[in-house]
């Protein structure tokens, strides 16, 4: 990791660390939804160890960049991306909080029209799913993992470094890269 993204992501978490001294105890409303996700992931398969680790990572991400959770394994980050985390021992992504229950995980999930890193090779690990056409900053996005260009037909997605500058345009879409390395991307325009 670069310096420059090292001090940025130290200074992202002194910041949530300040900003959850200051909030003061959670509401009803919070522990309500805390109880809602508990009941998703149960419903899901998940053990109690399991649940329990997998909102310990959700809690992580939270508490490193603004967004809020609204599902089990799903935070809507302060940007607009979603955020979708793995469920504990697996490699894909899988929904849970959809009305159906939850979707199976696989392999390149990312719905039509979107733009979809992962954290991992080949598709795997935790998801980032972009939509709109602006510059999302990315947080801790390094080493190697993949993308998946999902978009409508044609469409290619901009990487940037930290001066915004565009380091690498994608094959037009639908096309997916089962290794990029992400340490020199700062930002990413899906369109």
């Amino acid at each position: 990791m670069s310096i420059l993204k090292r001090y940025a992501a130290l200074a992202a978490a002194v910041v949530a660390v300040l900003s959850v001294g200051l909030a003061g105890p959670a509401s009803a409303e919070t522990t309500q939804t805390q109880a809602a996700f508990d009941e998703q992931a149960r419903a899901a398969g998940l053990s109690r160890d399991n649940a329990d680790a997998l909102q310990e990572k959700v809690d992580r991400y939270l508490a490193r960049q603004d967004g809020r959770q609204v599902s089990a394994n799903e935070i809507v980050l302060g940007d607009g991306a979603t955020l979708t985390v793995t469920v504990p021992g697996e490699k894909y992504v899988r929904e849970l909080g959809t009305t159906a229950g939850s979707r199976a995980a696989a392999q390149w999930e990312c719905d039509y029209e979107y733009f979809c890193m992962y954290r991992q090779q080949l598709g795997m690990g935790d998801r980032l799913a972009l939509y709109h056409c602006q510059d999302y900053a990315l947080q801790g996005w390094t080493g190697d993992g993949s993308y998946y260009n999902h978009q409508t037909p044609g469409t290619r997605a901009l990487f940037k470094n930290q001066n915004r500058n565009v380091i690498y345009t994608t094959p037009a879409a639908t096309y997916s890269e089962p290794s990029y390395n992400w340490t020199p991307v700062w930002y990413v325009r899906p369109c």
